[in-house]
């Protein structure tokens, strides 16, 4: 019977942390290729959002405007029901915060430079 020889010892691994390095892509090349990624995507994201900027908006005011009415109604009509109360004014205002928000991303978003104070 034969047996097969013994185990051959592995080549020694040339560790170099200089030939690591340079085969390595720089950060800038990293933080390049995300930056050109990002203005890549940017630009139609930017184009979508702010064609369909307008029914949200108005989807939003219409929403918004008539809850914070209605609460303002039923805060004065019927105090002692406070589920309503509420109920209308956290829609009324989550309406306005998305609405908020979205402009905001817009802003955030637009491929030139938006001054971002009132």
């Amino acid at each position: 019977m034969r047996f097969p020889k013994g185990k051959r010892a592995l080549p020694a691994l040339d560790l170099d942390a200089t030939k690591i390095k340079a085969a390595m892509p720089k950060a800038a090349t990293v933080k390049g290729v995300f930056a050109w990624l990002f203005l890549l995507v940017r630009l139609p994201l930017f184009l979508v959002m702010y064609w369909l900027r307008l029914p949200v908006i108005f989807l939003c005011n219409l929403v918004s405007i008539p809850m914070l009415l209605a609460w303002l109604f039923a805060w004065y009509a019927f105090p002692d029901k406070t589920a309503m109360v509420w109920g209308f004014g956290i829609v009324s205002f989550l309406a306005f915060v998305i609405a908020w928000t979205y402009d905001f991303i817009l802003m955030a978003i637009s491929p030139q430079e938006m001054m971002m104070t009132l």
